[in-house]
């Protein structure tokens, strides 16, 4: 095999392969003879058909095998001869040889790891916001216990609808337009006040009676399911059928026993508070390690390769697509596409590929490996997010070569960070404003907010999502198909290390 290589940018190659008429030749016969020990052709017997029927019969599908079988495994060869590769693309012929003469020419993209020599990592100096919890958190955790365990009960004590009360209505729309006919819903409860259901409707039922027919109007919002009427006032009908009033219980010790976490009040706040304490400190944690990446990433600037981002980058996007789709939501009804998430989503993709690329590359230059007790850790923490124990978890990954090595990998970088973590200097500083949590956090939760009729009311976790590294970490291939693959060699897989 002869190839020359073109070097078309920084870490981006184009190799063209040569494989001359001689070779060819050899495999186009060898294929044509293995053939005719399976094949019937009238007045021969299998396996004695002479070659020049053989050709004629099947030389042109027995060429596009042969030309295929070459390409893969002269590119598998060259990759195997060529350090650092990343990514392949789909190998492109340019020369077939005709009939007995000529050679056969195709080239093929490739891409190349960047090269990182991590320095600054030891001692980076990191702000971790103070873990404490305010007695107000406390409270107010326990008053969402209380809601939780309220009551609804009739309300007997006056005739119209107040700020508070739980409304049961039946709703339709009322509009001429024939697919607002299936627009209809019964039992459907409205706490007015709320502000939990569509603009204008808790502002007509209140002040109503308990057995109202009400007529109003709803603006068709830019997510309205029928496009040509976003925009529009549509007129519905509210039929009131209850009116009910939270009952909340008194935050007593018999309260405190029906919430399962002490046996007095006194025991389910401290209990209240040592979650919340547990909870503090992971975030706290992981705002350090985000501050940290970002430290270590301004120090140890790279490139990634255009192609192998863009795969990647592509692949979060139809995750994010599945995952929709999981939980009912229809993309197509928000204007999610494959194309607009991974818009939304490629400044995260990159940054989350770089601390894998780094973490790894200083996990080479320290020598780091995964352990029993490192991958231990990783499935008893991996288990507990899915509702299953370590066992049980370990069990799952181990049904699957390629999820153990990509749960190795997950293993050593928590190993990586939880070491660099160990060894900064820490400053405690005060813990940052609901703002610029959300700021920070924006970027990443975009294209997932996008669906949402509401914001949670929930503070988002600034965590970054650093599973999955052999999203980046590309697997070693035995031969490259005519599709887009990310490669790389058998001794570049960090995660068997």
């Amino acid at each position: 095999m002869a190839h020359q290589v073109e070097e078309t940018g920084e870490l981006t190659r184009s190799a063209t392969i040569t494989v001359e008429a001689e070779e060819y030749n050899r495999q186009v016969n060898k294929a044509l003879r293995q053939l005719s020990n399976r094949v019937k052709i009238s007045g021969f017997r299998k396996g004695k058909i002479p070659l020049s029927v053989m050709k004629q019969r099947y030389g042109q599908a027995v060429m596009r095998d042969v030309i295929e079988d070459l390409v893969s495994d002269n590119v598998n060869k060259m990759l195997k001869e060529t350090e650092n590769v990343l990514h392949v693309g789909v190998p492109q012929v340019t020369d077939i040889p005709m009939e007995e003469s000529g050679e056969l020419k195709f080239t093929v993209d490739y891409e190349l790891r960047p090269e990182i020599d991590p320095i600054g990592y030891m001692g980076v100096k990191v702000e971790k916001p103070k873990a404490e919890i305010a007695n107000e958190a406390v409270d107010a955790e326990l008053e969402n216990l209380r809601q939780n365990n309220s009551k609804l009960e009739p309300v007997v004590t006056r005739e119209v609808i107040e700020t508070g009360d739980i409304v049961t209505v039946n709703f339709e729309a009322v509009g001429e337009h024939p697919e607002l006919k299936d627009m209809r819903s019964s039992g459907v409860q409205v706490e007015i006040g709320s502000g939990q259901t569509l603009p204008g409707i808790e502002d007509a039922l209140t002040g109503q009676g308990f057995d109202a027919v009400v007529d109003s109007e709803i603006d068709a919002q830019e997510d309205f399911p029928v496009e040509e009427l976003r925009g529009q006032k549509l007129p519905i009908r509210l039929t009131v059928t209850k009116v009910e009033r939270k009952v909340l219980p008194e935050l007593d010790d018999e309260f405190a026993k029906t919430t399962g976490q002490g046996e007095t009040l006194l025991e389910v706040r401290s209990a209240i508070r040592t979650r919340l304490e547990e909870q503090r400190q992971k975030e706290a944690e992981q705002l350090a390690i985000n501050a940290m990446m970002t430290t270590l990433l301004e120090q140890n600037s790279f490139e990634l390769p255009p192609s192998f981002l863009d795969e990647q980058v592509t692949q979060a996007a139809r995750q994010r697509l599945q995952m929709f789709a999981q939980q009912g939501i229809d993309p197509a009804q928000f204007g999610l596409s494959v194309e607009a998430i991974a818009a939304s989503i490629r400044e995260d993709v990159v940054e989350q590929i770089k601390r894998e690329f780094l973490l790894m590359e200083i996990a080479r230059k320290e020598n780091l490996k995964v352990e029993e007790e490192d991958l231990s850790a990783y499935f008893e923490r991996r288990g507990a997010e899915v509702g299953a124990n370590a066992q049980q978890y370990r069990a799952f990954v181990m049904q699957n070569q390629d999820r153990f090595r990509q749960a190795q990998a997950s293993a050593l970088l928590e190993k990586v960070r939880a070491k660099l973590l160990a060894d900064a200097e820490i400053v405690d500083v005060e813990w940052p404003t609901e703002e610029a949590e959300e700021a920070e956090a924006a970027p990443a939760e975009e294209a997932e907010a996008k669906p949402k009729k509401k914001a949670s009311s929930k503070k988002k976790s600034a965590k970054k999502d650093d599973e999955g590294t052999e999203e980046a970490e590309a697997k070693p291939k035995k031969k490259a198909s005519s599709k887009k693959k990310s490669a790389k060699k058998d001794d570049d897989a960090e995660a068997s290390e």
